[in-house]
């Protein structure tokens, strides 16, 4: 495929990973108003604490640049600009940024809404999710892509662990995407923070989720964070993801193959033959085949939803009667 393993194994970065202390914030005050409560995880570029607004009582993730990338221009002038990224998106289904700044001892801290619940990863857990606990989820997903796109970002490294499931009042699941921290612009001629933050042909991301022009280090746009949305709703129906093995195979098996089918995959688990397809849809390997955008992927989700006759036709599912028996509808 004209791409050496040697060759992605420099672009993922695959045994460049540093050591990562977490700082002692724990019961301090940042910005002279946030006091760390607990260390929530850590990250490639930081950890993130609980903690609560001093005057409003309000609870907040804190998230600090670890003190190795402090010194690195451009992983200190990523992280703030995750702050100007996500400043500019305001929507149910995304996390918002509230605040920014650095601590006395030169601590680069941005604080942000605490999601109330716990990841995507943690609700899969490896196990099957009902089609229509997926389509409710997918479909906040897809419209939260669709207000970050417009507002011309891409996530570029869209995956479970970046998914906050939280529980209304009323015991509605609310999807929010979180960390932007990678985030790219849509038009290469528009800058924030004064300059590109990759390396040339470096590649960022999660290989589980990484589309296959994005893990060779090919220009990207908006269509990886529907591919990565399609292997999210791929492990959703199957419990587990359609390539397994190293991050260099994973991402040669992303280039060269495509999923193999989830009867094969997971055997025993029988999949709503619609969101599969629709799955496929979202990962297909040429650009020309993928969905174009999260506006259209989200209608052909509704009509999934609404029509599933239509929806088969419009998913190029021939044998529709076999695939609607499938799941014991007429």
């Amino acid at each position: 495929m004209g791409v050496s393993e040697d060759s992605l194994r420099t672009k993922l970065g695959v045994g460049d990973v540093k050591p990562q202390d977490v700082p002692a914030l724990v019961g301090k005050v940042v910005l002279e108003r946030y006091r760390v409560e607990a260390v929530l995880g850590k990250g490639a570029m930081g950890t993130v604490f609980r903690g609560s607004h001093q005057k409003l009582a309000r609870s907040v993730a804190i998230k600090v640049l670890h003190a190795h990338l402090v010194d690195d221009p451009i992983m200190l002038a990523r992280f703030q600009r995750e702050a100007q990224v996500a400043a500019r998106l305001s929507h149910a289904n995304l996390i918002a940024v509230l605040d920014i700044g650095e601590t006395e001892d030169g601590q680069h801290v941005m604080v942000l809404e605490l999601a109330k619940g716990p990841s995507l990863a943690d609700v899969m857990s490896k196990k099957p999710l009902a089609p229509a606990r997926v389509i409710a989820l997918v479909r906040q997903l897809l419209a939260g892509l669709d207000h970050a796109h417009n507002a011309g970002l891409i996530h570029r490294d869209l995956k479970p662990a970046n998914v906050m499931v939280e529980t209304s009042d009323s015991g509605e699941e609310i999807a929010r995407i979180v960390d932007f921290g990678i985030a790219i612009l849509r038009n290469p001629d528009e800058s924030i923070a004064g300059g590109k933050l990759t390396s040339t042909g470096q590649v960022l991301g999660t290989p589980l989720y990484m589309a296959p022009e994005q893990a060779k280090g090919d220009p990207v746009d908006h269509r990886i964070d529907l591919y990565a949305l399609g292997v999210i709703v791929y492990e959703m129906l199957a419990g587990t993801w359609p390539f397994v093995g190293s991050s260099i195979e994973i991402a040669i098996a992303s280039i060269s193959q495509d999923p193999p089918p989830i009867a094969v995959r997971a055997p025993g688990v029988l999949a709503d033959p619609l969101l599969e397809q629709f799955a496929r849809r979202l990962m297909a390997r040429r650009l020309s085949d993928r969905l174009a955008t999260a506006h259209d992927a989200l209608g052909l989700l509704e009509l999934i939803a609404k029509d599933r006759t239509a929806a088969a036709l419009a998913l190029g599912i021939m044998d529709v009667p076999r695939a609607l028996n499938m799941i014991g509808l007429p």
